[in-house]
């Protein structure tokens, strides 16, 4: 920092005049080399085969003694039954009969929901039983855990998922290898149950404060890791692994490498993100495949909701991921059975059971481009320090600029016509000038987070759903947003002559705003980068048709307009064969959904994603979008400023 503060320094002089003659180019040099960087990262030559790091895991290395899954044939059979008798919630006096005939601890948990946006509340019931480790006292614990869905549910069943895990407890029971405490755990209305539990298991309170979970009769020791299980067959041909958790937090990889490798070595092929892995990676398919796997998993992560119930175990140090039964019908695929589940879940749990600290050797930071290989923090960070590079070159760039603009004035004479010496610049003039305007546009964007509980009690006296009224009043107001540089009063404009110095402040907000998100959601910052970035080099003022071209591209990065792009694009990725209006109509149902979740989210579960695009995001995009409307200043205006001053 010395080079570029110091004004005696002769490196501050050049490196000045090479930022502001070419910062232009060397940010757009920066982003096409940063995209170039992120389309190359799955390619082998980039990324490297998973391994252990922690040696204590030792998977695979134990006999497996499994022999529970006509128990879990039983088990399953049974809970079909049980579920026509309970309809819209689970069997919990059956579920409690089982775990009480195994000899387990059984305890049940009740929780309410006060629905943040109407007058609605919700109740439900978790069941878990402990297993106390024979061999400790308990000080530590595994979680094992599967969601009930009753057959009304949208989602597939996990029966078959309760039925391992009630196997599982069954075999457990009679092991007498036990280190750590074991916890079987059946939830109520997917992740509102597992919420319920992890705040009264752990005494704390996220969110709003809606969720109200009661206290838990009893606990077991400090949870080391858990494993939550999605089986909706009990014959599945490939095991998908969910590993993306609340605001795009992951597990270490060594939990994930366990799981893959003793799935592997029950014969079970491996998913990720819903994809095969190719067996040959460094060929044009493999590379196609990664690259999509990628960037489904960018996509997923960056959206910050949970792939599975393990997701809202990362906040509290949990590692966790979700084993999800995938049935494919190929005849290459030979499908699994109980017996094959049950083995997987013994031996990960046998190896967790030999951990001796938590997790802390592998990975907490990477991107997967397959179910064995992974992008480490230190190949990614400089492919984002490229491809967001652009917002310092021009930040920096327009500062020496005027700065430079500033010391290159007229030098003025006393009364004896001798020189008066200035100080060289450091802050650009008209500085204080930028300042209302940029306090009015955080200012809106306050007040677009603070929106949909207003506007869900406006719609309540229009009879109208907070899921219609709230993405009504947020589109609204972006509309009105777009109206802005006509709107005369209040007037809302950059001032004259600050257009450079306001786009200037807004790549400075940028950068930290996508270097801070980068070191915890990395897929959320490229995606924030990648369109905003052009954006932010490009606004000026201008006219014609460049005028137009930059209107609409900021039109198009504006945060609501853009979250219904990618609901479009995912919506023809989920449907490629139903025609264009039928796209559109599903997409504007599901941009709704997406808009309600995230601000239901933010109240529950604490999701980071509606308020970064609201305080952040949205009061910057306004700046740009005014610096694109405002004047061009001629020639002869700027003599005659120049003349004034």
């Amino acid at each position: 920092m010395g080079i570029l503060t110091d004004p005696n320094s002769k490196g501050r002089t050049k490196i000045g005049l090479l930022l502001t003659k070419y910062y232009q180019p060397l940010s757009w040099l920066s982003y096409l080399a940063g995209l170039v960087f992120l389309l190359v990262l799955p390619h082998p030559l980039y990324n490297a085969k998973t391994y252990f790091s922690e040696n204590a895991l030792l998977p695979g290395l134990v006999t497996s003694s499994y022999n529970e899954d006509r128990a879990a044939m039983k088990y399953h059979t049974e809970l079909v039954d049980e579920n026509q008798k309970y309809p819209g919630h689970a069997p919990f006096p059956w579920l409690v009969a089982q775990f009480k005939q195994l000899g387990l601890e059984v305890y049940q948990q009740q929780f309410s929901l006060t629905y943040p946006l109407a007058n609605n509340s919700f109740t439900g019931t978790n069941v878990y039983a402990i297993l106390r480790a024979p061999k400790a006292s308990s000080t530590e614990a595994l979680v094992l855990s599967a969601p009930h869905r009753p057959p009304n549910s949208p989602h597939q069943a996990t029966d078959a998922g309760i039925a391992v895990l009630l196997s599982a407890a069954k075999f457990f029971r009679s092991q007498i290898y036990w280190a750590k405490d074991i916890i079987f755990l059946v939830t109520e209305h997917e992740f509102l149950g597992m919420q319920a539990w992890l705040e009264g298991y752990h005494g704390v309170s996220y969110g709003e404060g809606v969720l109200m979970a009661g206290d838990l009769p009893a606990r077991a020791g400090s949870i080391q890791a858990a494993v939550n299980l999605e089986l909706s067959s009990e014959f599945p041909t490939h095991l998908n692994v969910k590993i993306e958790g609340l605001n795009g937090q992951l597990p270490n990889l060594d939990l994930v490498n366990l799981v893959n490798r003793l799935a592997l070595r029950e014969g079970m092929h491996q998913m990720f993100q819903g994809v095969e892995d190719h067996s040959r990676p460094d060929s044009y398919n493999g590379y196609m495949r990664s690259l999509k796997t990628m960037l489904n998993m960018m996509v997923s992560q960056a959206t910050g909701v949970p792939s599975g119930n393990h997701g809202l175990f990362h906040r509290f140090g949990i590692e966790a991921v979700t084993l999800e039964g995938v049935t494919v019908k190929s005849r290459r695929r030979a499908p699994a059975d109980f017996h094959t589940l049950g083995r997987i879940v013994e031996g990960t749990f046998r190896s967790l059971n030999n951990l001796l600290e938590r997790f802390h050797q592998s990975f907490f930071f990477y991107i997967l481009t397959s179910g064995s290989r992974y992008i480490s923090i230190g190949l990614y960070m400089p492919m984002f320090g490229l491809l967001a590079g652009g917002f310092v070159f021009t930040a920096v760039g327009i500062w020496f600029k005027l700065i430079s603009a500033e010391d290159g004035k007229e030098e003025l004479k006393d009364e004896n016509g001798e020189k008066i010496h200035k100080l060289p610049m450091v802050i650009p003039p008209n500085i204080t000038k930028v300042f209302p305007l940029l306090l009015a546009c955080h200012c809106l964007g306050l007040l677009a987070s603070v929106l949909p509980p207003k506007a869900a009690d406006i719609g309540a006296a229009m009879s109208l759903s907070p899921e219609e009224s709230i993405p009504l009043s947020l589109a609204a107001f972006t509309l009105l947003l777009f109206l802005l540089p006509i709107i005369s009063r209040p007037r809302v404009a950059v001032p004259p002559s600050c257009a450079s110095l306001c786009q200037c402040l807004v790549c400075l907000e940028l950068s930290a705003l996508a270097g801070c998100t980068s070191l915890s959601n990395i897929s959320l910052a490229v995606l924030i980068t990648i369109p905003y970035l052009p954006l932010a080099i490009a606004a000026r003022p201008c006219k014609g048709i460049a005028k137009v071209c930059l209107a609409v591209y900021a039109i198009l990065c504006n945060p609501l307009v853009l979250s219904a792009i990618v609901t479009i694009i995912d919506t023809y990725r989920t449907f490629p064969s139903i025609t264009w209006d039928v796209v559109l109509i599903r997409a504007l149902q599901a941009w709704q959904s997406a808009v309600m979740f995230s601000v239901v989210d933010s109240y529950i579960y604490g999701n980071v994603l509606y308020a970064m695009a609201t305080v952040f995001l949205l009061p910057l995009w306004i700046v740009l979008y005014l610096i694109v409307f405002s004047e061009v200043e001629e020639p002869a205006e700027i003599e005659e400023k120049k003349k004034v001053q």
